[in-house]
């Protein structure tokens, strides 16, 4: 009878202690959906990645943010240095071997916030050198999370056979795919400002001041040396900051300086998610433009106007993003254009083509600042 009452408090011991770990978890995991979500969205907007599948990716492992690398460096995907990292590192032991075959520590990126890891998550599976491997999947619908999954193991992301299925657990359990509504089904898919903001933003729009170049009757005077014979050809001259202006006959405004992208929208009256997907490196919505940086209300066209000139003369400093926003064509075209990656900044004095895809011995010359080009380690899966 003892023996008996024993066995059944040790049972119901075990129950309680059951059930309080289960509660426990599951508030774990509340807390760590409700931290990232925001980031995973943003990067949803940003990249086509579907928000449900990098918060399952960074539930899975980072162990709910609680693994060593995670808790201690803020790296959620487990993104290994690189050859070109020069921030913050963490090591430790992982699968990297000397040449006696020892097991000896890795090199891990070590990040200021979790936000700045899922972001490089993202620049990971964006990067064009590896677009014959992930590329696939932005042909799929941002909503499509079981494809994604599949996907992922099929691209060689995990060689655990059994993690489509673990993503998708995570995923129904938490009922993640309601962040994947928000957005376009396809990552490339054309999409103009739609019809209401459309008509909200030319009740709001201003007429444009375009600068044209003054015609020069002097034919035998030189050109300042260093200076763009472009530059004020095709510039919009900003007026009033907050105003709508144009470019390449898109609504642009002038950032003040001291408001961030969410303050800007809020401003204007357009979704916030939408600015960041029409300026292609604004990473955030508390990020704050520079005063004066352009900012656009629309998506960029692939093309200039033919009004525009056809080439642009690279000035010291200037990345083939500021010279996207310049003239209002997509960072990806101008990029195929050119034969140029992302990680590729041209050199000055370079001619850039604005509007004709110019052969490979045209390509302007470059240097590499390699964004991201690590491998993504998956660690110890449970």
């Amino acid at each position: 009878m003892l023996f008996r009452l024993q066995a059944n408090i040790l049972i119901l011991f075990a129950s309680l202690c059951f059930t309080q770990n289960s509660y426990a978890n599951k508030k774990l995991t509340e807390n760590y959906i409700s931290s990232f979500k925001h980031i995973a969205v943003l990067e949803m907007k940003r990249t086509g990645i579907p928000a449900s599948i990098k918060l399952a990716q960074g539930i899975l492992e980072s162990d709910l943010g609680r693994s060593p690398l995670a808790f201690e460096a803020n790296n959620h995907f487990g993104i290994k240095c690189g050859r070109d990292w020069s921030g913050d590192v963490y090591h430790k032991l992982d699968d990297d071997t000397d040449s006696t075959g020892t097991l000896i520590e890795s090199c891990f990126r070590a990040f200021s916030t979790a936000d700045e890891s899922y972001i490089a998550h993202s620049e990971f599976l964006t990067n064009p050198s590896k677009s014959s491997r992930y590329g696939f999947l932005f042909d799929l619908g941002s909503n499509d999370y079981v494809g994604w999954a599949n996907g992922l193991k099929f691209a060689g992301y995990a060689t655990d056979p059994s993690y489509p299925s673990k993503l998708i657990k995570i995923i129904e359990q938490n009922k993640l795919y309601q962040y994947d509504e928000m957005i376009l089904p396809k990552r490339n898919e054309y999409t103009s400002v739609n019809t209401s903001k459309s008509k909200e933003l030319d009740s709001k729009r201003i007429e444009p001041q375009i600068v044209k170049a003054e015609q020069n009757t002097n034919k035998s005077s030189k050109k300042e040396k260093g200076s763009n014979p472009e530059k004020s050809k095709y510039e919009v001259q900003p007026t009033v900051k907050s105003k709508i202006n144009k470019i390449n006959d898109l609504s642009v405004v002038y950032a003040s300086g001291n408001e961030s992208v969410k303050d800007i929208a809020r401003k204007i009256g357009i979704d916030v998610f939408e600015i960041l997907e029409y300026n292609e490196e604004l990473k955030s919505q508390d990020y704050i433009p520079t005063s004066n940086e352009i900012v656009y209300l629309e998506r960029k066209k692939k093309n200039i106007n033919e009004d525009g000139p056809s080439s642009h003369i690279v000035n010291e400093g200037e990345t083939m993003y500021i010279i996207s926003q310049r003239y209002g064509i997509r960072l990806s075209s101008l990029l195929a254009k050119n034969n140029l990656d992302s990680d590729a900044i041209p050199l000055k004095g370079e001619t850039v083509s604005l509007v004709a895809y110019i052969s490979k011995k045209e390509t302007p010359k470059f240097k590499m600042v390699e964004k991201f080009d690590s491998f993504v380690d998956l660690g110890g899966l449970k």
